[in-house]
């Protein structure tokens, strides 16, 4: 993949570590490898970002950081793919995440999903909702990095076979 162009629209070292929440991790931000722009660090920032949008919880940013610490990842990467979950995809997405939870778990009762039987039914919702969220996270988290992977290889060589030509 084009370095160039992702530092172009990644955000930079102090952007990042001037985000509010992700003063806890200290010197960790200060980690090599999270800023790198290899391909396995990138495709691992690619896998945590999506998978951690895909989860229904508050300062997902918080938890986005910790894995790219953690794991060597991408930090940017992760980091602005979070932000696929904002006001607007968040009410399909749990949704969707809620109806396929409820698909697996198959509950007794099933609730309809409304902000009025949220209310009184939310350990209900929340195990199909998690339930859910877990699935289309590892599944869009996979697939996602695998596109990644191998377009970021295909590029590369298309780049390297054009220089030779030239």
């Amino acid at each position: 993949m084009p370095r160039k162009q992702l530092k172009k629209v990644l955000p930079t070292h102090e952007n990042i570590k001037e985000q509010r929440f992700l003063k806890i991790f200290g010197s960790f931000l200060h980690k090599r490898e999270i800023w790198s722009l290899s391909r396995k660090r990138v495709v691992t920032g690619v896998l945590i970002g999506i998978f951690v949008a895909a989860l229904p919880m508050p300062l997902q940013m918080i938890l986005a950081a910790f894995l790219a610490i953690l794991f060597n990842a991408n930090l940017p990467i992760s980091f602005i793919l979070i932000f696929i979950s904002n006001p607007i995809t968040m009410p399909p997405l749990f949704y969707l995440e809620y109806q396929i939870g409820k698909l697996i778990i198959k509950p007794e009762n099933p609730i309809e999903f409304n902000f009025e039987s949220m209310y009184d039914n939310f350990g209900d919702i929340a195990l199909s909702l998690w339930t859910g969220a877990l699935v289309i996270g590892v599944f869009a988290s996979v697939t996602c990095a695998i596109i990644v992977n191998f377009l970021w290889i295909y590029i590369v060589k298309k780049n390297r076979k054009e220089s030779q030509i030239n």
